[in-house]
């Protein structure tokens, strides 16, 4: 009886030494029943993360592709007559808005070259406005009158000034013919002529 209990005991320990011995095999999942999580490539979450919003596709703008800013409409009354009218970008029609006052030495100077450039683009479908800002009718008449100037001028208002961020003078504001803003020329100086007669150059010919 003692010696089958022996060899039974001795039949146990040499299988539990077996038992032991033997390498566990390596969990192919890396361990456990939970699975490493992989990185969202689109940021986390079960979701993708949001496309950024698309801008609208508008005409191509080799003149300034950058920023698209509305150019501004006004009401103001005309010098002379004192009649209102009421300036809005119409598609098809470029614009010139000319800041001038009869007061201003520059606007003396440069009046000339901003008189060919409104006879230049006057019948090429583009609106051509000077606009007088913190002047007097009179003034502003005879100032039109002096320089033979037969496009078409306002006296600035408070509405109007606010729209154009009440430029210094002279300044010369450009819109394209979808109602765009293209360029602005605060301060404007004779240097500025030929670029500003190249960009108007690029916008009619759309």
């Amino acid at each position: 009886m003692r010696i089958h209990c022996c060899l039974a005991l001795s039949f146990m320990f040499s299988c539990v030494a077996f038992a032991s011995s033997e390498p566990k095999k390596a969990d192919a999942h890396g361990g456990g029943h939970a699975e490493e999580k992989k990185a969202d490539p689109h940021g986390g979450g079960h979701g993708d993360a949001p496309a950024e919003p698309q801008l609208p596709q508008g005409p191509k703008r080799e003149y300034n592709p950058g920023k698209v800013t509305k150019f501004p409409g006004f009401k103001a009354d005309l010098v002379g007559s004192g009649e209102s009218i009421e300036f809005k970008p119409e598609k098809g029609r470029a614009a010139v808005i000319i800041f001038v006052a009869s007061w201003c030495d520059p606007c003396q100077v440069l009046m000339g070259e901003f008189n060919q450039l409104a006879r230049k683009y006057a019948a090429n479908n583009t609106d051509i406005y000077f606009v007088f800002a913190h002047d007097t009718k009179e003034d502003a008449a005879g100032f039109l009158n002096e320089h033979k100037t037969t496009a078409k001028a306002v006296m600035a208002n408070n509405d109007l000034l606010k729209a154009f961020k009440n430029p210094e003078l002279p300044s010369i504001y450009l819109s394209d013919r979808w109602g765009l803003m293209v360029d602005r020329f605060i301060k404007t100086k004779k240097s500025d002529i030929e670029k500003i007669d190249v960009t108007l150059g690029k916008i009619t010919a759309l």
